[in-house]
């Protein structure tokens, strides 16, 4: 029981409840290992090649039962001008877990050839299984008779702005209201929530650098918690490879901006193969928990590459 309170201790000073976790696919750092489409659909079938994914997160390692999520993650081009990708998902938060499928699909619209604008739009059916052990709390606080096993149909929407090497997208998240009879009367039945995700790229052409700072700001319409990660990575560029470095510092909003993590991420692309590694460590008070911080492992190939006849898939 004294792992659980810590547990629970941890989740309140950090600002994420225990009910946050459902029907959401977590989206914690693995967009930034240069996989965008974990956070909007609108970006499925943008590139050359097909992509596959598969991260792994592991949050306050030395707490037992502390959150730990791995994603799958492949998309590419069927059309000139259209994408589709899946993720399946599993994440794990103390008494609470959850296994998903998501399918996507994007169609791409080129607005001037001349000026690079492009726009996109994602749409994702998610399939998510929801449960809830409470053989270890006290169930009259869960307000629920014995455990729960729920299972959620929902759907995602996007929209994505390119000019150039500025990018914008605009994310509306679970648009379906969760199933309350499930759920005790008290729970909020609003799932949907809010992405907005830009940046810009520059780059040194003479010594193959490129730069790109981004911003994350997420807003959660059940209990109006807000987040905003802020973003820098730089690249270097080999003949048929790349390296990159970067850092990620996600701010309490509705805090007065309290800082919550700092994210310092390595990655390489060699060839047609990816690798990232990445270290969050908490800068509340949780930093003063017994535990070694967050790691995160990222793996990838691409496949299948082809050049699209339209800009807008570059």
């Amino acid at each position: 029981m004294r792992n659980y309170i810590i547990y629970i201790t941890v989740m309140l000073l950090g600002g994420f409840s225990a009910f946050a976790q459902e029907f959401n696919l977590p989206i914690l750092n693995q967009y930034i290992t240069d996989n965008p489409f974990l956070i909007s659909a609108s970006y499925a079938g943008i590139g050359d090649c097909w992509q596959i994914r598969g991260t792994g997160f592991e949050q306050w390692v030395g707490i037992d039962d502390a959150p730990s999520t791995q994603t799958i993650s492949i998309d590419g081009r069927i059309q000139n001008r259209s994408g589709v990708g899946a993720v399946l998902f599993n994440d794990s938060n103390g008494a609470t877990s959850q296994q998903g499928f998501q399918g996507s699909f994007a169609h791409h619209l080129t607005l001037s050839e001349y000026s690079r604008q492009y726009l996109s739009f994602g749409i994702s059916y998610k399939y998510t299984q929801f449960s809830i052990d409470s053989s270890e709390f006290n169930r009259s606080l869960l307000a629920a008779e014995g455990d729960i096993n729920t299972v959620d149909h929902n759907f995602d929407v996007s929209v994505l702005y390119r000019w150039k090497t500025f990018f914008i997208t605009l994310n509306a998240i679970n648009l379906l209201n969760k199933p309350l009879e499930d759920f005790s009367i008290n729970e909020p039945g609003n799932l949907t929530n809010y992405y907005a995700y830009t940046g810009f790229t520059f780059e040194n052409v003479f010594k193959k650098l490129q730069f790109e700072p981004s911003v994350l700001y997420r807003q959660f319409s059940s209990d109006l918690r807000s987040t905003l990660d802020a973003n820098f990575k730089v690249r270097k560029f080999f003949q048929d490879s790349y390296l990159w470095g970067g850092v990620s510092v996600r701010s309490l909003i509705d805090q007065d901006f309290k800082p919550l993590s700092v994210s310092p991420m390595i990655g390489i692309k060699k060839a047609k193969f990816y690798f990232a590694y990445g270290y969050q460590a908490n800068v509340n008070e949780v930093s003063g928990t017994d535990n070694s911080g967050s790691h995160l492992i990222s793996l990838g190939i691409d496949f299948g590459c082809k050049k699209s006849t339209c800009g807008c898939t570059y």
